[in-house]
């Protein structure tokens, strides 16, 4: 089994273990691809195979392209040997994955955060659903390899606890040991993050890596998070920082924002800032075809800024690029900070409005059309709202393949 990866090894065992990876990571692949890849010796490297097809660990896959003489053997992992649970704990939401070691999604289930959403309700739902995942699929706890949480900052990773993360809806999240109360529940290892590194990471598993070595993943809705990835690694500091990105200072006269700073980010381009500013102008009398949707200005919501955006309101589209264009600053100060080969933007505001990121992404390339040679690729990436739940699940695949 894999679990025995993260054990005290042998050499012999280290070696299974990165031809292992390498299947996993390369798979379909040939055994003479292997060889190149682990540089090993054959007779090395085919021993190792036997072994894994012993264990159940891999399989043949059928036969590949022939370079001049007989097609190739290929190899790939058994998906369906262990399964992994990813979870992504948003301000908006509790997503919750079951996925087999490929990354493929076998059940999924999501419960939407209100005002009585407390860690309580938040990690039964979580407890529930995935009893109800290993029912429905018959599937014992035993072939869980772990749970990973992609959750809102500032947390602990050591200790596995979300110490006091900000503007969630629901009461008493500070300092809820989340990951001690799901080992509790189910004797597995449970591995937590900022939702902003568990993404890049899931990102860049489900195939950037084929590509790119540095990545950065920014999620934007209720706060902005930014997760970085170089060199296949995710980068990280000594304390949580994953969610400071968004009080970079982008207008120094500019807005005061929740921090008690003026002119961060997050005070220009979050789901709260914008819809303040919808607000503010429609209580000076601006016209707006939000007024005749919504009749209280205090329950506007993202679907109906966005509804007005859809259908050209001038109001909140010119709100919604002013929010764009600050963003595209803040990006265009990363991208001279760490040029990234690839940024990626997710989250509410990304999903829901196109003209959010594409006044974004103009903004970032214009303002860092200076540095000669450097090119960037944007994306919305290719997981979408599961991003941050499949590199939960990417998380525990490492604690056990790194």
């Amino acid at each position: 089994m894999i679990t025995h990866f993260h054990e005290a090894m042998s050499q012999k065992t280290k070696s299974v273990k990165y031809l292992y990876r390498l299947i996993h990571k390369h798979g379909p692949v040939s055994k003479s691809a292997l060889i190149e890849l682990a540089g090993m010796k054959p007779s090395t490297c085919a021993r190792l195979i036997e072994e894994l097809l012993a264990q159940g660990l891999i399989m043949e896959s059928g036969l590949g392209e022939s370079s001049g003489g007989r097609k190739p053997l290929m190899y790939a992992i058994r998906p369906d040997v262990s399964y992994v649970i990813g979870v992504d704990v948003s301000r908006l939401h509790i997503k919750l994955l079951l996925m087999d070691l490929s990354l493929a999604v076998v059940g999924e289930a999501k419960l939407p955060l209100d005002q009585d959403s407390t860690p309580d309700v938040a990690i039964a739902f979580i407890e529930e659903q995935i009893e109800r995942l290993l029912a429905q699929h018959q599937l014992d706890v035993s072939r869980v390899l772990g749970i990973g949480v992609g959750a809102v900052g500032p947390l602990d990773r050591e200790q596995g606890v979300m110490t006091g993360p900000l503007q969630f809806p629901g009461p008493n999240w500070r300092d809820v040991p989340i990951a001690a109360r799901l080992h509790e529940r189910f004797s597995m290892p449970v591995l937590l993050d900022n939702g902003a590194n568990t993404a890049v990471l899931g990102e860049y598993w489900s195939g950037l890596w084929k590509e790119v070595d540095s990545v950065v993943y920014n999620l934007t809705g209720i706060g902005i998070r930014c997760g970085v990835l170089a060199n296949g690694q995710v980068v990280r500091g000594p304390v949580d920082m994953e969610g400071t990105y968004g009080h970079m200072v982008v207008d120094i006269h500019g807005r005061k924002c929740s921090c008690g700073q003026f002119g961060c980010l997050e005070a220009y381009s979050t789901l709260p800032a914008i819809r303040d500013e919808v607000i503010r102008h429609l209580k000076r009398g601006k016209p707006s075809l939000i007024a005749a949707r919504v009749a209280d200005d205090e329950e506007i919501e993202l679907a109906d800024i966005a509804w007005a955006v859809a259908n050209r309101d001038s109001l909140c589209c010119e709100v919604v690029k002013d929010a764009a264009y600050h963003y595209g600053i803040g990006l265009s100060n990363m991208m001279y900070l760490i040029h990234p080969e690839v940024i990626i933007l997710g989250g509410a505001l990304v999903t829901e409005m196109d003209l959010f990121y594409e006044v974004a992404t103009q903004t970032a390339l214009q303002r860092a059309s200076i540095v000669p040679g450097y090119q960037v690729r944007f994306s919305r990436g290719t997981l979408g709202e599961h991003a941050v739940a499949v590199g939960a699940g990417c998380m525990v695949m490492n604690h056990y393949l790194e």
